[in-house]
């Protein structure tokens, strides 16, 4: 029997990308058996545009939140009420690629004791510009199960594996850690994912099925570049990682998940239209020499000051491997090379 799947869609004044969001949803091959869609105290005509959803997705269902409880909030309730044994946590700003259930529900079933499954994201800016794909590395080069013991050696070299726009979770291990920690904010769902796939395990997709459009309003992207706000979260995380290190979270890495923390947030301050070499310097947790350096290329063009800036906090912070980087970018090179010569031929 097929597994029952539940989408929990948390949104805040987002009437104006919902639709996207729910058309994907209704084009689905595979459909979800509920879709909850958790309206937090919307000042818009938020509620509105969900309600009319109802004729193209009958098993749609709109809570609302009377007070705002935040992303994670919302998400939580959505869990509680959820009754899919999988669930779909997405994001009311992206959109799923019509075989993500499909797929990723198959994928599952055939790995009984995985936590969760997720394929890759495309990366989309405002202007609808692809900026790159997620996992930047990848965990697999093919579909298959990653076991715990792979999870823990994976998470050694590389991490951000989980892209919450193209994964699956078991309904009931969440639950069992007590949903998302709310005091993580931004950082919840990727913690728990990390939990998850250290004690059960988890299901690779290496094919993009849904994507992430980047918004530089969104909760993800505001943390990350609040140096006061990610250093709190960041530090909260790694507290409770060590905590668990050696029982759960593999030895010492509390330690590097703070680096990779702090160079996710430098990163994203580089690529920023205005290149600020002192919030850059700040959210690396780097000092006064970075901002030496930092400004030093401030004057640079955009693009080669970008790639210095880049190098240079891989080299300082060293988040990820640079082999496994460089053979990730080889297979998605090979991938699209055969992919345009199929269009050719076809």
């Amino acid at each position: 029997m097929p597994v029952r799947l539940s989408v929990i869609l948390p949104n805040r004044n987002h009437a104006a990308l919902l639709p996207r969001a729910l058309l994907a949803l209704a084009r689905q091959t595979r459909q979800a058996d509920e879709i909850l869609v958790i309206d937090d105290a919307s000042t818009d005509g938020s509620r509105d545009v969900i309600r009319g959803f109802a004729a193209h997705l009958p098993q749609l269902r709109l809570l609302e939140n009377p007070v705002r409880l935040g992303a994670v909030g919302a998400l939580n309730r959505g869990l509680r009420e959820a009754t899919g044994a999988v669930v779909y946590c997405g994001a009311s700003d992206d959109a799923t690629d019509p075989a993500l259930f499909a797929t990723l529900c198959g994928a599952l079933e055939a790995h009984p004791s995985a936590a969760l499954v997720c394929a890759e994201a495309r990366l989309v800016d405002e202007a609808g510009r692809l900026q790159g794909f997620r996992p930047i590395t990848l965990p697999r080069w093919r579909v298959g199960y990653v076991s715990p013991q792979q999870t823990a050696g994976l998470l050694r070299q590389m991490d951000n594996l989980f892209v919450s726009v193209v994964a699956l979770y078991r309904r009931d291990l969440i639950m069992e850690a007590g949903g998302l920690d709310e005091r993580l904010g931004a950082l919840s769902d990727s913690f728990l994912a990390r939990r998850m796939a250290l004690q059960h395990g988890f299901v690779f997709v290496p094919r993009v099925l849904g994507t992430w459009h980047v918004q530089t309003a969104s909760l993800s992207r505001s943390t990350s570049l609040d140096v006061d706000r990610i250093a709190a979260l960041t530090a909260a995380a790694a507290q409770q990682i060590q905590r668990d290190e050696g029982r759960v979270f593999p030895p010492g890495y509390s330690e590097v998940f703070s680096r990779r923390a702090r160079f996710a947030s430098a990163r994203l301050a580089v690529v920023e239209r205005q290149f600020d070499p002192r919030l850059i310097a700040a959210l690396a947790q780097e000092g006064d020499p970075a901002h030496g350096f930092l400004a030093l290329i401030a004057s640079w063009p955009a693009r080669p000051r970008r790639i210095a800036a880049l190098i240079w906090l891989m080299l300082r912070l060293r988040p990820m491997s640079v082999p496994r980087l460089l053979m990730s970018a080889a297979v998605r090179l090979m991938r699209s090379l055969a992919y345009r010569q199929g269009r050719a031929v076809g």
